[in-house]
């Protein structure tokens, strides 16, 4: 792996929240060519970037659908491009320049969140993940990180099946045909989720939990539910009574505080191993503090000027979108570990690196 696990984490929570809070489309065109070198970088010599770009392609296809439906249904604006016979039904009607748009706009903030996820997920090994999460959640972090990897292979299966089943002759003609793709799939998928538990098992990974008394476990259940319902509490405040933002913000910390001590006391009751622990790398230090930069400046414009994220081109807000330069300078620094990637010669070493101490 090129970068620390850690970096890849910060790289993510910056990418992921620009990615979802910004709906100017020539800022996602920014943040799409950043990630997309950083993607470039990570599927070398990856056998997982073949299931990742068929999810890309994917994403492409959800793209180009919504992309139609919305400029075909959405008959409103005041730039005319044609007009269909209106006794069509649903898309019948003026075809405006607003609703093509708003539809590559929300398309591109579509793509921009996929291309992030499919990046970390083939830049980062999810083993690794897993020592980040906190240790009394160590279920709920292994139960994600199958279901993450679940995606791509199920990817790689289907387009195998699929050319398999050329080979023997078989031609997709409708629903029917599906029946020969769809159960040599689930078998696969049953297969593959059998031997991932079996091999699990055999290496004894996962967390064990302690003996814990009775009285300590309810204990523990009771701070638990308190922290969610004084959360829960705090945030409907917050929501629907502004007078009450300083009572919703109190009971929203106290929730965070009561569920952060409850997952550390119930983490020291779990015995986590530990066998290659990561080098972290001057590399490390400059693609995280980019992306530390990337996403203090961003948050910063979005306080000052609201605006600058915001994309609205049906009337009577104009069409035509906005670009802030110092956006697009935090979403270009997303691309800073596409050029601190290693070598394959320093590759090499951080991995023997790595073997070393596992063997010590």
């Amino acid at each position: 792996m090129a970068f620390h696990t850690l970096t890849w984490l910060v790289w993510m929570a910056a990418a992921a929240y620009t990615a979802l809070t910004n709906l100017q489309p020539l800022h996602s065109v920014v943040l799409i060519v950043a990630t997309g070198l950083v993607f470039n970088q990570a599927s070398r010599g990856r056998l997982e970037a073949q299931g990742w770009g068929a999810f890309l392609r994917v994403g492409l296809s959800v793209w180009v659908v919504s992309l139609a439906f919305n400029v075909l249904t959405t008959h409103i604006g005041a730039r005319l491009l044609f007009t269909l016979p209106r006794d069509w039904p649903l898309i019948g009607g003026p075809i405006t320049l607003e609703a093509l748009l708003y539809g590559l706009a929300n398309g591109a903030s579509l793509f921009a969140i996929l291309l992030v996820f499919a990046t970390f997920n083939l830049g980062v090994e999810m083993n690794r993940v897993l020592r980040w999460v906190p240790a009394g959640l160590y279920q709920v972090g292994l139960v994600a990180s199958i279901a993450l990897a679940f995606v791509p292979q199920m990817v790689v299966s289907l387009d195998e099946i699929r050319e398999a089943q050329r080979v023997r002759g078989h031609r997709f003609r409708g629903l029917r045909d599906l029946v020969p793709l769809l159960v040599p799939l689930i078998t696969t998928a049953l297969e593959r989720s059998l031997t991932l538990a079996e091999s699990m098992e055999a290496r004894g990974f996962g967390g064990i939990m302690r003996d814990t008394a009775s009285g300590r476990r309810t204990l523990l259940r009771v701070a638990t539910l308190l922290g969610l319902l004084s959360l829960l509490a705090g945030l409907v405040l917050r929501a629907v009574s502004p007078q009450s933002q300083s009572l919703g913000s109190a009971l929203a910390a106290l929730g965070l505080v009561l569920g952060a001590a409850t997952l550390v006391v119930q983490g020291r009751a779990v015995k986590r191993s530990h066998f290659r622990r990561e080098h972290w790398q001057a590399s490390d230090s400059w693609a995280a503090l980019a992306s530390i930069v990337s996403i203090v400046l961003f948050v910063w414009i979005r306080q000052q000027d609201p605006t600058a994220v915001w994309y609205y081109p049906y009337p009577p807000y104009s069409p035509w979108p906005t670009f802030h330069p110092l956006i697009g300078i935090s979403s270009a620094l997303l691309a800073a570990p596409a050029f601190l990637w290693p070598s394959a010669r320093q590759e090499q070493e951080s991995e023997a690196r790595l073997v070393e101490g596992e063997t010590l």
